[in-house]
C-alpha cells in the first residue's frame, strides 16, 4: 500500500495534467464515454448516477485530488472496512498507475487511461461501500437453506432478516467531493462496537504463532502436577494471553496457569475446573484459523443490524445462553437463559416487550399437543391432573380421552380443545412471563426446572427463553409500568396466584441475536454454532457457496432425553 501511495505522489507531483491530450475536459469525454462501455454488474447504475451528478468531471486524477485518493487507497487495505482483504480492483489501479508514472502509455492513450483509472478508482469505492452495507453473504441463500431444514430433518428454523439497501447517493458524493472518505466509511459501520472489537480480535488472531500442539492423555493434568505438557499448554495459553506472558515456561502446574486454564475454559464454555482433560485438550488443539473463520462470519452477521441498538433495550444471544440489559448504551444486567432445542431452535427477531404476567397460565400450543402431548398422555394417563392441566372446549371445561385426542396426533387440521396449565409451582412458565407478541408465540419467562440453568448447553426448550432469576428482570421493567407496585403489592399478587397482567406505558426493545463470537471484558469468547448457522453461512458467502445444506450425522449432544416431556 506504501509503494501504491507513492506512486500517486509520483504521478500527481512529476507528471501534472497538461496540454491539450490531457486536459481535463477530454478526460470528462472519456469518463463519460467510459461510464456506458467500462462499467457492468449491479454497481453500475450507482457509478452512472454519480458520475451524471459530479458532470462526468474526474473525482480521484488531478493534483487537487492527490491526498483524497491516496486515503482511498488507505480505506480500501484497512480491515476496519475491508476485513476479508478482498482486492477491490487494487492490482489493475496498481498497474496503471505503474504505467502511467512510467511513461509505457503513449501520449495519445493516456487520456484514455486517466479516464479508466479514474473510473476504476470509483468502482473500486463504491465497491468497498457495498462490502460495509451489506457484505459479501447471499442472504436469499441462507434463507432457503434454513427454510429447507423443515423438510429435511423436521426443523423450524426462522430467522428474521433484512439485508440492507445500498445508501443514499448523496452522502457518497460528498465524501469523495468533501475527501471525508474515512469519516463516511464509518458511518456505515453495523454494529460499530460489537464490530470493532471484532476487526481488533481478527487483527490479533491474524498475527498470533501457530499454536502448539498439546498430546492427549487420559491423565488430568491439575494443580501441583508436573509434566513436559504443562509446559505447552503455557506456551499455548500465553499466545492467547490467557497466561501471562512474563510468567516462567516451565513443566509445574502452579496457580497461575489454573488461573490461566479457568479463564480460557470460561472462554470456550468448557467446565470451569481449572484441570486440562481431554476436552480441554481438544479446544486448545483447535487451529488458529477456525478462530479466524468464525470471527469473519460473526462479522458477516452484523451486517444484519442498525449502527447501534436503542438506548435502552434488551440483547438475548442465543449461542452464548445470555440475557443483556442495556441503558445510555451500557450494559446493567446480565442474566443466563434456556433456548430452544436444537430441533426445536428459538426464531431470531426484534420486538419490544409491552406487559407481563404475574402468575401466567400456559396454553399448549397446537404443535405440542401432537408432538409432545399426546404421546405423554399414552404413556402417563394422569399427566394433565399431575401438572394442573385443564381442557377446554370453548369455554367449557371438559374431561378428555386418548380416544378424543389420538386422530390429531398426525393431523393436518387443528386439535379442537384448548388446554390450559394453571398457575403454580408446577406451571412451565413459573411465575412470570414477558410479552412481545409474535407471529412465534415465545417470549421471555420463569420456569419450574431451574436446574436447567446450570446446564453448559441450556438448549432444553421449545422455542422460548427461560430467565434466570426473572424476578430482577421484573425490577428492571418496574421502572416503566403505568401503575407503581411496592415489592409488598407484588408478594401479595403471587400469593393469590391469580394470573395478573403488568403494562408497560415505555415498550422495551428486544433483539434476539446468533453471534458465537464476541468481546466481553477484555476477554474473547468463542460459543458453540449450536443451531449450525454459522456453517450455513460460511458456505453462503461469494466464492465459497454450496447451493444446499446438510446437517451432519455428528453434532452436538442430543438433549431431548434430558428435556422435559413437555416444554415450552
Amino acid at each position: 500500500m506504501r509503494f501504491l501511495t507513492l506512486l500517486i505522489f509520483l504521478l500527481f507531483t512529476l507528471n501534472p495534467l497538461h496540454g491539450e491530450i490531457l486536459s481535463m475536459e477530454n478526460i470528462t469525454t472519456h469518463i463519460q464515454k467510459g461510464v456506458q462501455t467500462r462499467i457492468a454488474g449491479q454497481n453500475r447504475p450507482i457509478i452512472q448516477e454519480i458520475y451524471t451528478q459530479t458532470g462526468n468531471k474526474p473525482l480521484w486524477i488531478g493534483n487537487k485530488n492527490r491526498i483524497k485518493t491516496s486515503h482511498l487507497i488507505q480505506a480500501l487495505n484497512d480491515p476496519l472496512f475491508n476485513y476479508k482483504n478482498k482486492s477491490f480492483d487494487q492490482r489493475s489501479i496498481k498497474h496503471l498507475f505503474y504505467q502511467l508514472d512510467n511513461g509505457e502509455i503513449s501520449q495519445v492513450k493516456q487520456t484514455s487511461a486517466y479516464a479508466k483509472l479514474d473510473l476504476v478508482l470509483t468502482s473500486s469505492f463504491v465497491r468497498l461501500v457495498r462490502f460495509i452495507v451489506q457484505g459479501d453473504v447471499d442472504w436469499n441463500l441462507v434463507q432457503k437453506k434454513l427454510n429447507t431444514l423443515e423438510q429435511s430433518d423436521d426443523i423450524t428454523a426462522r430467522w428474521e432478516m433484512e439485508p440492507k439497501a445500498f445508501p443514499d447517493l448523496n452522502g457518497l458524493i460528498s465524501a469523495i467531493e468533501n475527501d471525508t472518505i474515512y469519516e463516511y466509511l464509518t458511518s456505515l459501520l453495523p454494529m460499530e462496537k460489537r464490530y470493532r472489537k471484532l476487526v481488533k480480535l481478527l487483527n490479533d488472531y491474524r498475527v498470533m504463532d501457530k499454536f502448539p500442539k498439546i498430546k492427549y492423555s487420559n491423565e488430568t493434568l491439575k494443580l501441583g502436577d508436573s509434566s513436559s505438557r504443562v509446559e505447552e499448554i503455557k506456551r499455548r495459553l500465553q499466545i492467547t494471553g490467557d497466561y501471562p506472558k512474563n510468567a516462567p515456561i516451565d513443566s509445574k502446574f502452579d496457580e497461575t496457569l489454573k488461573r490461566a486454564v479457568m479463564t480460557y475454559q470460561k472462554r470456550y464454555l468448557i467446565k470451569v475446573t481449572g484441570m486440562v482433560d481431554r476436552t480441554t485438550t481438544y479446544y486448545l488443539n483447535l487451529p488458529a484459523k477456525s478462530n479466524i473463520q468464525a470471527i469473519i462470519t460473526n462479522l458477516d452477521k452484523t451486517k444484519l443490524y442498525p449502527k447501534q441498538f436503542e438506548d435502552e433495550h434488551i440483547e438475548v444471544n442465543i449461542p452464548d445462553f445470555n440475557l443483556r440489559y442495556y441503558k445510555d448504551q451500557k450494559k446493567v444486567m446480565k442474566k443466563g437463559i434456556v433456548v430452544g432445542r436444537i430441533d426445536r431452535p428459538t426464531p431470531l427477531f426484534s420486538n419490544a416487550i409491552s406487559y407481563m404476567v404475574l402468575n401466567p397460565t400456559w396454553t399448549i400450543p397446537d404443535n405440542l399437543i401432537k408432538r409432545d402431548l399426546i404421546p405423554v398422555l399414552r404413556d402417563n394417563p394422569m399427566y394433565l391432573e399431575e401438572n394442573n392441566m385443564h381442557v377446554f372446549q370453548g369455554n367449557k371445561e371438559i374431561n378428555i380421552t386418548q380416544e378424543m385426542l389420538d386422530p390429531y396426533e398426525k393431523s393436518e387440521k387443528p386439535v379442537p380443545y384448548r388446554i390450559v396449565q394453571f398457575p403454580g409451582e408446577t406451571n412451565a412458565l413459573g411465575r412470570v412471563k414477558f410479552m412481545f407478541p409474535n407471529k412465534y408465540a415465545v417470549y421471555l419467562h420463569d420456569t419450574d426446572n431451574k436446574s436447567l440453568l446450570s446446564r453448559r448447553y441450556k438448549i432444553y426448550s421449545s422455542g422460548c427463553m427461560r430467565v434466570e432469576k426473572p424476578f430482577d428482570l421484573v425490577d428492571m421493567l418496574l421502572e416503566h409500568t403505568w401503575k407503581n407496585y411496592s415489592q409488598n403489592k407484588i408478594d401479595e399478587i403471587l400469593a393469590s396466584n391469580e394470573p395478573t397482567t403488568i403494562y408497560l406505558k415505555k415498550q422495551i426493545p428486544v433483539h434476539i441475536l446468533y453471534f458465537t463470537v464476541y468481546e466481553e471484558n477484555g476477554l474473547a469468547y468463542f460459543k458453540n454454532d449450536i443451531y449450525l448457522y454459522d456453517k450455513i453461512i460460511e458456505e453462503s458467502v461469494e466464492g465459497n457457496k454450496k447451493s444446499t445444506f446438510t446437517i451432519p450425522e455428528k453434532r452436538m449432544i442430543s438433549v431431548k432425553k434430558n428435556a422435559q416431556p413437555l416444554s415450552n
